[in-house]
């Protein structure tokens, strides 16, 4: 009797381990930053006073993600009580300042409250927003500077600026914005690509880089999150564009080209991607978890919309989501870290990259290992892409 019992019980245990919900790590991180930053407001670089910028919007932008995939009205209330925070009653945005492209994607959450509410203010908090682009500073490329006071190209601000706008011209109606967000996109490429599809972290006219080594050039390396920021963008910009908007093909070759190039130099050893993206192998080169977690989220997206064949490149994303979630690692107060992070900002070589330290839980990420994690495991839980907008 005893042995049918434990036999029973075992069986019990097989079947019931068989059928268990998958881990959800995107939703076990993301809910250890919220209780870890209850109040959004005190999302920001160091000491700075300013938190309507990157560091915010970029959280926001990855719970939104999250929201839509589970339904859970915490990811909502947290970006809820963010746009309530920072957008007044009469629509005024007093902490947005347009002088740098990394102040604009917040923005990007008060479309979405935008449109779950169709409140007047903060259709007006978006038009602020995009009125920034009006006297914004240019290159000889007609390229938006990184800043008014960094008369360079980033691949970093590519993404800051033109998620919002490409959403902000599909929600509020302005086709003709379209134009600017595939020049901006085009542009990168052109200044910053590679032969194999990838990207150079920046671009600057002659004499206004000190790490630009000749008259109107790009810097030395491709960086993980660099080259990261712009890998979301293209994964999320066909959302917007409309079907005919011209340049739409040649994005979809360059987004096709960035996913071979990705595919080529993943590193063999763990799955990930490396800090100088396309050196997986050169001496002192390291796996890079911000950039890693972009990478899965192109890819993952490339692979649900049909625009790069599963039969290629889902062994590439499987690879990368076991290696990343290695790196959420709990603290001694049960919630997470996230080790081997880069933030940083254009370096002159290959050797002052991989010498940077290995960042531990930066905003970047927590926001990028949220969205690689969360789409592969919504598309593995559900068999189908998550919702869009």
């Amino acid at each position: 009797m005893l042995k049918k019992i434990l036999l029973l019980s075992l069986i019990t245990i097989i079947v019931s381990t068989a059928y268990a919900a998958p881990r959800m790590y995107s939703e076990e991180v993301a809910r250890s930053f919220i209780i870890s930053h209850p109040d959004p407001d005190v999302i920001r670089w160091g000491n700075q006073s300013n938190h309507f910028t990157w560091q915010a919007g970029y959280i926001m932008f990855a719970m939104e993600k999250l929201w839509r995939q589970t339904n859970d009205s915490t990811y909502l209330n947290y970006i809820r009580r963010y746009v309530d925070q920072n957008v007044d009653a009469d629509g005024n945005v007093p902490n947005f300042s347009p002088r740098a492209l990394d102040n604009f994607i917040p923005g990007y959450a008060c479309l979405l409250m935008y449109e779950l509410t169709k409140e007047a203010r903060y259709a007006k908090a978006t038009e602020t927003i995009r009125r920034g682009f009006d006297n914004y500073p240019r290159n000889k490329h007609n390229m938006f500077y990184h800043s008014h006071t960094i008369p360079q190209v980033w691949v970093d601000g590519v993404f800051m600026g033109q998620i919002f706008l490409a959403r902000y011209a599909k929600t509020l109606g302005h086709p003709e914005d379209f134009e600017e967000v595939t020049r901006q996109i085009q542009g990168i490429f052109q200044l910053c690509g590679k032969d194999n599809g990838l990207l150079y972290h920046g671009w600057a006219e002659q004499g206004k880089a000190g790490w630009a080594k000749e008259a109107d050039n790009h810097s030395p390396e491709v960086w993980s999150e660099g080259m990261g920021w712009v890998a979301v963008l293209m994964a999320d910009v066909f959302d917007f564009l409309p079907e005919d908007q011209a340049g739409r093909d040649k994005l979809m070759a360059n987004l096709q080209q960035m996913c071979k190039g990705l595919k080529e130099s993943q590193d063999q050893k763990t799955g990930m991607w490396c800090q100088v993206v396309d050196k997986p192998t050169e001496p002192g080169n390291w796996n890079e978890t911000s950039g890693t977690g972009m990478y899965i989220y192109l890819l993952q997206t490339a692979i649900n919309k049909g625009f790069i064949p599963a039969s290629e490149y889902q062994s590439v994303v499987d690879r990368a989501y076991q290696s990343i979630i290695q790196k959420a690692i709990r603290n001694s107060d049960g919630e997470y870290n996230l080790i081997d992070c880069s933030s940083i900002g254009i370096k002159g070589s290959y050797k002052d990259y991989i010498s940077q330290p290995r960042e531990i839980s930066t905003y970047a990420a927590f926001g990028s290992f949220i969205i690689g994690t969360g789409i592969v495991e919504h598309t593995r839980l559900h068999g189908t892409p998550p919702p869009t907008l």
